[in-house]
């Protein structure tokens, strides 16, 4: 049986600028990096596609007021 895709409808809001995992918000290159629209708590609109298993595991997350935080990482095109 083929397994159904959905698509979601996503805000996501920037928190931090990192570098190897570690926050640089606070250094001369994030301060400068978050002068434009990148700082804490800008909010995007976006769209991400889930499995029927994993959009239903996502909708029981929201209703205990749980939800999951990303990393943005540019694809091999966006580079």
């Amino acid at each position: 049986m083929p397994v159904e895709i959905k698509k979601i409808k996503v805000k996501l809001v920037f928190h931090d600028w990192v570098r190897m995992g570690n926050s640089i918000y606070n250094t001369e290159e994030g301060l400068e990096l978050s002068s434009g629209d990148f700082h804490s708590g800008t909010t995007f609109k976006g769209e991400i596609e889930l499995d029927e298993w994993n959009a239903f595991d996502l909708a029981e997350a929201f209703k205990k007021d749980a939800w999951p935080a990303f990393y943005l990482i540019p694809g091999e095109d966006a580079k």
